[in-house]
């Protein structure tokens, strides 16, 4: 898959798997009222977030799984609702949205998840996505602001333990693609990784 087939967008946090190029500027992300988006999640919603935090655990995750536990109990994890405005306009941007994250400065108060999250992802997936929006989480909570360098760079070190691959499609080129996009100027040394090395190469 080439890059520009597995680019990514944002809005404000969108993790989303776009059909052709990235569109997102500096600290779009950041600067998003708290109001309370999404609607609680249905048994079954819950169950898979449920379990994708069990996964992060059984991986040696012990952290983030508990953190995604937490967060569960405090109605942090939503569902998007059919009119979600953010979601709408990655939609309409051209993009996949899988989730996004909402915050006020040091207060996140939503990480709301899209319906393919549920419907169109493996259970390796679904901890991997859920890994990227507690990057942004954990780095609003410690500064107050985020940018997507957070998101796939929790990601992608969290994916050593994880084990997302190949075999679980778009989710994993998105995140190497984020990588490519946003991690590597910042981190040179991330280009060094076999896998992202591989993808950079790649036509």
């Amino acid at each position: 898959m080439s890059r520009k087939a597995a680019s990514m967008r944002t809005r404000p946090h969108i993790l989303a798997l776009a059909a052709l190029f990235t569109l997102c500027t500096p600290g779009c992300a950041s600067k998003h009222a708290a109001a309370q988006m999404g609607r609680l999640m249905t048994a079954d919603e819950r169950t898979m977030v449920t379990d994708a935090a069990a996964l992060m655990a059984k991986k040696g995750l012990k952290d983030e799984s508990a953190l995604a536990t937490s967060l569960l109990g405090k109605g942090i994890w939503r569902s998007a609702t059919a009119d979600d405005i953010y979601m709408k306009q990655a939609e309409k941007d051209g993009g996949t949205p899988y989730a996004y994250t909402l915050s006020a400065g040091k207060q996140p108060s939503a990480i709301v998840l899209a319906p393919r999250f549920f419907k169109e992802t493996t259970a390796p997936a679904r901890a991997s996505l859920m890994l990227h929006e507690l990057g942004h989480y954990r780095a609003y909570v410690k500064t107050g602001f985020s940018d997507e360098t957070d998101g796939y760079k929790a990601q992608y070190d969290a994916n050593k333990k994880l084990g997302m691959g190949e075999e679980d499609s778009l989710p994993y080129f998105a995140m190497l693609d984020g990588v490519v996009e946003y991690v590597v100027p910042k981190y040179p040394e991330y280009k060094k990784y076999p896998d992202v090395k591989g993808y950079m190469t790649t036509p």
